[in-house]
């Protein structure tokens, strides 16, 4: 009943941008900032903001328009990006763009938002005339050169020493080795069967300009491409994101499309109760980009309450469409009966006073004893943090070794994510969360390069931690996903975690795969580890023959998994397998029903 009466009140809130009596609502013409000017608004936009820091409600309207945001030279820290419009330390602000475009320019953040409550920010998008991602067309190759065609207005360049670079406002760049993807002319989705880096290590090429205006490129093609083929060429990686979320509140973002953004479209940190209504991180086709974020479209980290992601559509991104999880700390020493220090890694989020810890085994992964914290205190080394000590009320002798992982039960949400669009037109995979709390997937259309969902856990390279407890996956439809290796199968399910054996106890809990429709060309369906009670029911299965087969011959492959229902699901006469593959399982550990039961058979390795 509590989160039902927040959301209701969120919405009422948000919907109508405040609305109260007492908003002190701006247009920003009023204060000489005018659309289409193409003039920097960021120092006019900063000084409203303060001049209006003590109001209880503020919106700002921005008439429909352009409005240029550059980078604030004058900021004191220049160890953090400089940031478009920022939100720190109040309440109850609106941004309202009206349907404008936001475009900004150099290495910049277009939204923070920290220490915040009761924020909207709608109808505008974010994009950026020069991105830190190139384009071109392939035109021509052989075995061993690219030959490319390149908006030079659009994507400025200079070959300098037989080296490409490509240059921005205030830098310049070479074909960055973290990855590039190339997409077909026509739908522009990743070419099938492709990942990172598909062509060969085009980053080591050496570069000349020929007669007709071609770039062309010497280096050994590992594949051919088809001519008109394009490709998106990324020159950084996790610079700044797009609308960064930090230790805010009630947060509402809709009707905004993101075109570009220098890392995730969103991100959020230590939040609680965040709503995304039709906010699309999507390629701007306006100007036939096939790209948009360089990382992934949202992400979400250490958060809690509930999250919220309605009626989003993704295309382009760098990476998945959403990530949720929490953290697992690493304990490096035990310092006293009560006190502890914890290893510092990039995804660390920390533990607050009055909050509560899982102790967690790494050797099962199983979640132990509740631990009280008091406190937390960095350790510091010449100004860097090294580690974290953190003080529990109760008395840890004989509960916590050197080696054990704490996991921060408070920040984990609830998550719906209903009604969107997932395309093939981005990287990686559609939906990855890791929480305990109430996770519901349904409604949606998924058309992914790499697995449409993604559940897993990890404890040795991110630490992303969120073992699930209740996961429904619903009435959604998932068409011609995986056609990429980005994942095990349509849905994957892979805790870094393996069992020992048969009677190793599961990592995940409760997941149901049900009323659901795959539209599918190949074999994998679903690929299961470590879970205990999982259903796979009442699902359609159609046959596409839109593409060759590529996986693994089997539907369903389920590794030490317990309590396992399989049935009703209704399945074309032409799709191949109707099969399950098993290991570290006992045969009771799968039940059927229905009258079209799969063939079950171990695993092949």
């Amino acid at each position: 009943m509590r989160v039902t009466l927040i959301s209701f009140l969120l919405l009422v809130l948000n919907s109508s941008c405040f609305g109260q009596q007492d908003t002190v609502e701006i247009n920003v013409t009023d204060y000489g900032i005018h659309p289409d000017s193409r003039v920097n608004v960021e120092p006019e936009i900063r000084k409203l903001l303060k001049e209006n820091r003590n109001a209880r409600y503020l919106k700002l309207v921005f008439p429909r328009g352009r409005y240029d945001f550059c980078p604030n030279k004058d900021r004191e820290d220049l160890s953090d990006a400089p940031v478009g419009i920022e939100i720190r330390d109040r309440s109850g602000v609106c941004i309202d763009g009206q349907g404008s475009e936001f475009v900004f320019h150099e290495k910049m953040m277009a939204f923070n938002v920290q220490n915040a409550k009761d924020i909207t920010l709608r109808n505008f998008s974010i994009d950026w005339d020069r991105p830190l991602i190139s384009q071109a067309e392939i035109v021509g190759y052989s075995d061993t050169f690219l030959d490319l065609k390149i908006d030079k207005n659009e994507y400025p360049y200079e070959i300098k020493n037989d080296t490409l670079y490509f240059t921005g406002e205030e830098w310049r760049s070479k074909i960055g080795t973290n990855y590039n993807n190339i997409f077909n002319a026509g739908n522009k989705d990743l070419v099938y069967e492709t990942t990172d880096n598909p062509l060969g290590e085009i980053w080591n090429a050496t570069a000349e300009l020929r007669e007709n205006g071609l770039v062309r490129l010497h280096f050994p093609l590992e594949r051919k491409p088809e001519r008109g083929t394009l490709i998106a060429l990324y020159h950084d990686y996790y610079i700044t994101d797009g609308i960064q979320l930090m230790q805010s509140s009630r947060l509402w973002l809709e009707k905004i499309n993101i075109y570009h953004a220098l890392s995730a479209g969103v991100s959020a940190s230590e939040c609680e109760d965040i709503t995304l209504k039709q906010v699309n991180i999507i390629a701007n086709e306006k100007k036939n980009r096939v790209f948009s974020t360089v990382a992934d479209a949202t992400h979400f980290s250490g958060c809690k309450g509930r999250i919220v992601i309605d009626g989003c559509t993704v295309t382009g991104a760098g990476d998945d469409f959403v990530n949720i999880h929490s953290m697992y700390a690493p304990v490096v020493e035990v310092l006293s009966d009560h006190e502890v220090l914890l290893a510092q890694h990039d995804r660390y989020i920390g533990f607050e006073q009055g909050e509560k810890a899982w102790r967690v085994d790494t050797a099962t992964m199983q979640r132990r004893q509740i631990l009280s914290v008091v406190g937390q205190e960095d350790e510091l080394e010449n100004d860097d943090v090294t580690g974290h000590r953190i003080k529990f009320n109760e008395n840890i002798t004989g509960i916590l070794k050197i080696g054990d992982l704490l996991e921060n039960i408070d920040k984990n949400p609830d998550v719906e994510i209903t009604n969107c669009r997932v395309m093939k037109r981005h990287r990686a995979r559609g939906i990855l969360v890791t929480s305990p709390g109430k996770v519901r997937i349904s409604n949606n259309y998924f058309n992914t390069a790499g697995s449409a969902i993604l559940i897993e856990g990890d404890r040795t390279v991110y630490y992303e931690s969120g073992a699930v407890r209740d996961v429904a996956i619903e009435n959604n439809v998932f068409e011609n996903c995986y056609t990429s290796e980005w994942g095990e199968g349509v849905i994957t399910i892979t805790p870094s975690i393996t069992p020992k054996d048969s009677v190793s106890p599961a990592y995940h809990h409760n997941i149901r795969i049900t009323g659901n429709t795959f539209k599918h060309y190949d074999y994998a369906l679903l690929y299961a580890r470590s879970v205990d009670t999982l259903v796979f029911s009442s699902n359609k299965i159609i046959y596409t023959n839109t593409y060759p087969p590529f996986s693994r011959k089997v539907n369903v492959y389920l590794d030490g998994c317990r309590h396992v229902t399989i049935g009703d699901n209704i399945c074309d006469a032409a799709f191949p397998g109707r099969n399950v593959w098993i290991k570290r399982m006992k045969e009771t550990d799968l039940g059927q029903f229905g009258s079209s039961p799969l063939k079950v058979s171990p695993a092949e390795d």
